[in-house]
């Protein structure tokens, strides 16, 4: 496939009886920013380790650049930090990061243009030991940068970070995403994968919930709430909307998630058709937050 950056497909990882990646499929193309979400022992890490080379897969394929490319070679074009960044105490942030480019044979000119990406050019000549940690991460990230990656991998990119470092690390990611870079991220914010991602693969104990566009889960559990003057009549009409997943409800309110999206207009006819006038009709969008939680509870309630 053009434009294919990398092709993960049925990836298994097993430390003994514990299966930590199980059966894990992801395509990932060019231009977007890519999160894998799922708590800490999911699984997450070790699936950006076996693609990276560092940890062995069990079993399962991945390929690079529509596989045109050895691991070896196609990592050269890869920008990760799935570590916290090791830099030299007593040496400057320019001074570290034109060390990076002796070791990857990159040319160090880049160096303020990357500087100027994470906004530390004006602490360029500062000592890293003087660093905060999300200026230290920030200069990581420029370091990934050096070798102008197609895509950037990032484990945990604000895990530790102030409100303040979390939200500068934030933008400067949506930044590098703007100017054509791929991004793949590992997060256990849902916050973050929210406001960064346009793609997610929700990972639980090593098993996909979830894989596709972000807009598109929070769009699919839409629900809506409902009301009439005869709550009861309500409820017997509603049991034979052809589309009708589940509700629960009283005499308040009740509240009909159906299997395919449904607009308002349609449910205000259906119901005007069969006699029933609404006083309260609204259509609501579950968080990402709270489908997460609706996904994650499901599998613990089927195991």
């Amino acid at each position: 496939m053009e434009n294919s950056i990398l092709s993960i497909k049925n990836l298994h990882k097993k430390y003994g009886k514990v299966h930590a990646v199980n059966d894990v499929s992801l395509d990932i193309y060019k231009g977007n920013v890519y999160g894998i979400l799922g708590p800490n022992g999911s699984g997450k890490s070790t699936t950006l380790g076996i693609v990276l080379n560092v940890v062995n897969k069990t079993s399962g394929e991945y390929y690079w650049f529509g596989g045109k490319l050895e691991t070896h070679d196609a990592l050269k074009k890869v920008g990760a930090i799935i570590e916290r960044p090791n830099f030299y105490p007593y040496m400057t942030a320019k001074e570290n990061l034109e060390l990076v480019c002796r070791i990857k044979g990159v040319n160090s000119e880049k160096v303020d243009e990357k500087l100027e990406i994470v906004g530390l050019i004006d602490r360029k000549n500062s000592k890293f030991k003087t660093f905060s940690l999300g200026m230290k991460q920030r200069l990581a990230i420029a370091s990934a940068l050096l070798n102008d990656p197609e895509i950037l991998i990032l484990d945990e990119p604000t895990n530790g970070l102030d409100p303040q470092g979390i939200h500068q690390v934030r933008d400067i990611i949506r930044l590098i995403a703007s100017q054509g870079t791929t991004i793949l991220l590992a997060s256990h914010l849902l916050d973050e994968v929210e406001k960064v991602c346009s793609h997610v693969l929700v990972l639980r104990f090593g098993k996909i919930l979830y894989n596709g566009k972000v807009d598109e889960m929070v769009n699919h559990n839409a629900y809506f709430e409902l009301q009439s003057s005869n709550n009861q009549k309500l409820i017997e009409v509603l049991k034979y909307h052809p589309e009708l997943e589940n509700f629960e409800g009283n005499e308040e309110k009740i509240i009909a998630h159906f299997k395919t999206q449904v607009e308002a207009s349609e449910l205000n006819k259906f119901f005007f058709e069969k006699g029933i006038s609404l006083n309260h009709l609204v259509k609501r969008k579950q968080s990402l937050e709270e489908q997460f939680l609706t996904l994650t509870n499901s599998i613990e309630t089927q195991s």
